[in-house]
Parts: C-alpha cells; structure tokens; sequence
C-alpha cells in the first residue's frame, strides 16, 4: 500500500510540473554578464562610469534576442570563470579566447569573434639589437615577457619563444605596459586594438609590432551542463550578421577601428576575414 501511495504521489507531482506554466523569457531575472571592464574598446566604461565597448553592445544585442534585461557585473579577468562557476553571473562575454584548459571547467558557445594577438616590445631593446619583427623578439635567447596573469597574453609568446626568460606576471595590463616601458621585461602581447591603445601610452619607449603571433576565437561562457542557453548562445551568434548584429557594430566601432588604428577592414577584421 506505502508503494501504491508513494507511486501515486509521484504520478500527481509529474502531472503538476507538466502542467506548471512556462516562465515567458521578459519575466525571467536579468541575465547577469560578466566582463572585465578594463580593456577598451571592446570591454571599458565611459566618463561616468557606465560600461561602454563592442562586448557591451553584444551582451545588450543578445538581451534583445533573448527578450531579457541584461546587467553589466565588472569582474577582473582571472576571476570570470570561477564568479560564473559560483552563480554570481550567468555568462562571460569578455573577449574570452576558447582553449582547453578553460573547456574542462566551463561550456563555450561557437566562437563570435577572432582576436589578433599582437606585441608590444621596448623600443631600447628593439634598437639595440636591430629587430624589427616579432619573429626576432621571440628568437632572443632569454626573452623576458611581461603580462597579466592566467592570461594567453602570457602564455602565448613564452610557448613561442625559443628559449624564454622569466616571465613577469602582473595583476593587470597597465602594469605588464610598465614593466616593457622601463625595460625590465622585453615585450608583452595584447589582443590588437587594446595593443594599438596601450602602445599610445607610451609612444617613447614602446613599439607596436602588427604581425599577429595568433588568432585567436572568442566565445561566450556557461557553466557546464547549461545546454538550453548554450544553445540560445548559438542562435544569437548564428544570426549575428544577418540578424543586422554585426552591421550595427560596423557602423559605431568603424569610424574608430579604421581611423585610429588605420586598419581598413575595420570591424570585419574580428569577423575573421581579411
């Protein structure tokens, strides 16, 4: 009799779910997007604090197509996975390079974007040497790079060097540009337009060299096992050109992308084309 009672309630309880009415996606609780808002332009804050960048319109452009609020939360980088994984946001859209490593602990969506990874090397050590390349930089025996921390920014150059110093960690861009600044790291990589802004900085003692040593893809991050918004992930990156996404970010970042850096393919540059 206890089974046939506990079959029953069982049977009642999968028949109240059933029935339960589907949340519509407006009512659902913003979706929490976490970035690091240190890396213009794609990831940055205006004046007055409000975050601003490419990432930023993405993350507001698939709030559009999933009919839900989104909210900015401001994360250091190294910090994403691990904020994500704790539930305090429900996505990364952070200029996130789609590795290995990272795939054991969270799920990609297809990748949106393709990041350049260029260098920036001392201008003294440049001169001293005679390099002009980053082919060079890398074949210096004992190369010393400078970047942040459980970033590829690191990791990248130091698998590609021939035989690499000790590397530099810091806590933060602005600091790995200091260390190549003064001299006491050699060189640092960066994605291409955060290279091209950082190298303005310092425009005595650094130099941006354009040969990409990668290109890399971006995706967006979930936690594990999270396929029903994996999946609107993809579908929102699917439709992104002919959903108008992609021209609408044409059309901003363009202006910025072509005349301030002088790279004329502009925002179809991140698209992976030529």
């Amino acid at each position: 009799m206890k089974k046939l009672i506990g079959l029953i309630a069982l049977i009642s309880l999968l028949a109240l779910s059933a029935c339960a009415p589907t949340v519509p996606a407006e009512e659902l609780p913003a979706l929490k997007v976490g970035m690091d808002l240190r890396y213009p332009p794609f990831e940055t804050v205006d004046g007055t604090g409000k975050p601003v960048g490419i990432s930023v319109d993405i993350a507001k452009e698939l709030g559009t197509f999933l009919k839900r609020e989104v909210e900015i939360v401001d994360i250091s980088f190294g910090n994403l996975i691990t904020e994500l994984n704790l539930r305090e946001i429900d996505v990364i859209i952070a200029s996130m390079t789609i590795n290995d490593a990272r795939r054991e602990v969270i799920d990609f969506s297809e990748p949106y974007v393709f990041f350049p990874q260029v260098a920036i090397a001392n201008t003294a050590f440049l001169q001293e040497n005679n390099y002009t390349t980053i082919e060079q930089v890398l074949a210096h025996d004992q190369v010393v790079f400078a970047g942040q921390k459980g970033t590829i920014f690191l990791s990248l150059p130091v698998s590609l060097a021939a035989n690499p110093g000790p590397v530099i960690e810091t806590d933060n861009v602005a600091l790995a540009m200091t260390e190549v600044s003064t001299g006491t790291a050699q060189a640092t990589v960066l994605s291409l337009l955060a290279a091209a802004t950082n190298a303005k900085a310092f425009p005595d003692t650094t130099t941006l060299l354009l040969d990409p040593l990668s290109i890399n893809p971006i995706g967006m991050g979930v936690r594990k096992g999270e396929t029903e918004l994996l999946n609107s992930l993809n579908a929102f990156i699917a439709q992104m050109e002919a959903g108008g996404v992609n021209g609408r970010l044409r059309n901003k970042y363009n202006p910025t992308i072509i005349d301030e850096f002088g790279l004329s393919a502009g925002f179809d540059l991140f698209l992976g084309n030529d």
